[in-house]
């Protein structure tokens, strides 16, 4: 019994999976550059072309949007678990539009990267076979050609910051942990 009632504390007491989120930044400066309050943030993934509105941002100190900032929408924190460039890629015939990021930052050539296409198919994965970098710049950018296993060459249209957040858990009110204790207390 006593085993039972510490595993129905525990499960009350663990924080669900917040919501995720993957969001494209629109109109940004530079890549990495902190977003002032008031940015508009374009969901890709799991309501496409949802609009939020960025109210506040916390940084872990390196001054660059990464890995374990805060971003606040709608008053809610969300922890960021993800940065990297979303591609908007465009093919001509057949015409169709996908947006891909990298599933691992490499930089530089994309040739054999695996890329992760956030909308509108979430979760197909495609391996870039080619790569036709127009304006000579060694890394993937606006202009730029891609060939996928489709066979056909995508254009990059744009390339913008994505971020994979998670919403953060509500903080624990101090009579939930008086609660918990006092179950204790009858052991």
């Amino acid at each position: 019994m006593r085993y039972l009632v510490i595993a129905v504390v525990l499960g009350l007491l663990a924080a669900p999976a917040g919501a995720q989120l993957y969001l494209e930044l629109g109109g940004a400066p530079a890549l990495y550059d902190i977003p002032p309050d008031g940015s508009q943030w374009h969901e890709l993934y799991p309501t496409f072309c949802t609009v939020h509105i960025q109210d506040g941002y916390e940084d872990n100190g390196d001054a660059e949007v990464s890995i374990c900032d805060v971003i606040i929408i709608g008053g809610t924190r969300y922890h960021v678990d993800w940065v990297g460039p979303t591609y908007d890629l465009e093919r001509a015939q057949p015409r169709d539009e996908i947006f891909c990021e990298p599933t691992v930052l490499t930089g530089g050539i994309p040739i054999g990267e695996i890329w992760h296409e956030v909308a509108p198919t979430f979760c197909q994965e495609w391996e870039v076979l080619d790569f036709i970098d127009s304006d000579l710049d060694g890394e993937v950018s606006v202009c730029d050609e891609v060939l996928l296993p489709d066979g056909a060459w995508w254009h990059v249209v744009d390339v913008r910051m994505d971020i994979t957040v998670t919403e953060e858990p509500s903080p624990v009110e101090d009579s939930t942990w008086s609660k918990i204790k006092s179950i204790f207390s009858i052991f």
